[in-house]
């Protein structure tokens, strides 16, 4: 008798084969997505990663590379605009804005894949303020060691703002023509020598070594080691200049800036305020400079010269023949300033212009973020 059930299989092979075959592509197809998911996530992390560096960049770039003439002419509540290719690709778009006189706000936009579908922007955004100098001058001349002054020599501690220049954010009043320190002795010949409110003054800041060489969160090394001039002797004539662009050439050791608001001005290097240090003693015999002057010696005025701003020099303050206008500020160790001994002779005017050293400070200063909570994250 036949069975009534067969044990009979064909056809199972096949359907057992084409179910692996589709688990396995299964299998393949969720390790293929998988992957290509682990590749996009890694792929736009490292794109992101790329924005959030190139935004970062933006904000060292724009304070490492800062240009100080922005310190006088940008003004309060303006912005401006900076960008940078930071090398792969990505960029960099920062908006500077000044929020007071020694304060900037920057927010800087980094774009990574741009004009791409994975494109990505991070932003970050940090205060900076100005290192500015505290600079504790006692008057139009301060002098730790006491002095001569005589002969046709003049030191005014009454305000003045040098001719064209615009003061009208550097108010001041008049001051002390001539500060020494208590301990030194000053010698005044005539009282058309010293003209001030009052014409000396035995100012003990004067008789203090760290007055020279501390101001406020800056230093005399912080200032020496942030000189756009450096020089290790005399400088011969000193006169503005423009490079081949027709830019002021702030590259020359000998363009100290433009201090004149005429007609034979050079107008591009009349935001130029350097910083120049002096290595060693130094003769200044010809021309014009403005800004931050550190002589690491002896000063020695030996021609006609003009100078607008600070001067600060560590050992002696020397003029001798020709002609020579300081206005702003000077500070000097065991100055000795005459007119009419074998070594010192011909004029030389100290004129006290807060504006012309307000202007050169800050003309000068740095960059550097502000001490808490500088720096943020904004996307």
């Amino acid at each position: 008798m036949r069975a009534l059930y067969s044990n009979n299989r064909e056809g199972m092979a096949l359907a057992m084969a084409m179910f692996a075959i589709v688990v396995i592509g299964a299998l393949i197809a969720g390790a293929f997505f998988a992957s290509t998911q682990d590749f996009r996530i890694g792929r736009n992390s490292l794109i992101a990663q790329r924005a959030f560096t190139a935004a970062e960049y933006g904000l060292n770039k724009t304070m490492s590379s800062w240009d100080q003439t922005l310190n006088i002419k940008f003004a309060v509540g303006k912005d401006t605009t900076f960008t940078y290719d930071v090398g792969d690709g990505s960029t960099s778009n920062v908006r500077a804005t000044r929020i007071n006189d020694y304060t900037y706000w920057f927010v800087s936009e980094g774009v990574a894949g741009a004009a791409t579908s994975q494109e990505v922007r991070r932003r970050t955004s940090m205060v900076m303020r100005l290192a500015y100098p505290a600079v504790k001058y006692g008057g139009a001349l301060t002098l730790a060691g006491g002095g001569t002054i005589k002969g046709s020599s003049q030191v005014y501690g009454t305000n003045a703002n040098p001719t064209g220049w615009d003061c009208a954010n550097y108010p001041g009043r008049d001051t002390t023509a001539v500060a020494y320190g208590p301990n030194s002795t000053l010698t005044v010949a005539k009282a058309s020598n010293a003209i001030g409110t009052p014409a000396t003054y035995a100012d003990p800041n004067a008789g203090t070594d760290g007055t020279y060489v501390k101001y406020g969160d800056e230093s005399w090394n912080s200032l020496v080691a942030n000189a756009d001039v450096k020089l290790a002797g005399d400088p011969g004539t000193v006169l503005p200049t423009l490079n081949a662009s027709g830019a002021c050439n702030t590259s020359s050791p000998t363009n100290w800036g433009e201090p004149l608001r005429d007609l034979t001005a050079v107008t591009k290097c009349q935001t130029y305020m350097p910083i120049i240090y002096v290595s060693t003693d130094v003769h200044l015999s010809q021309g014009r400079g403005q800004g931050v002057l550190l002589v690491d010696g002896s000063l020695f005025v030996t021609g006609s010269f003009d100078w607008y701003g600070l001067i600060i020099v560590r050992d002696q303050f020397t003029k001798s023949n020709g002609s020579a206008n300081i206005v702003g500020a000077a500070m000097a160790r065991n100055a000795s300033i005459s007119a009419t001994t074998n070594d010192i002779v011909g004029n030389v005017t100290f004129q006290y212009s807060k504006c012309a050293v307000e202007m050169a400070l800050r003309g000068s200063a740095r960059l550097v973020p502000a001490k808490q909570r500088a720096w943020a994250e904004m996307w």
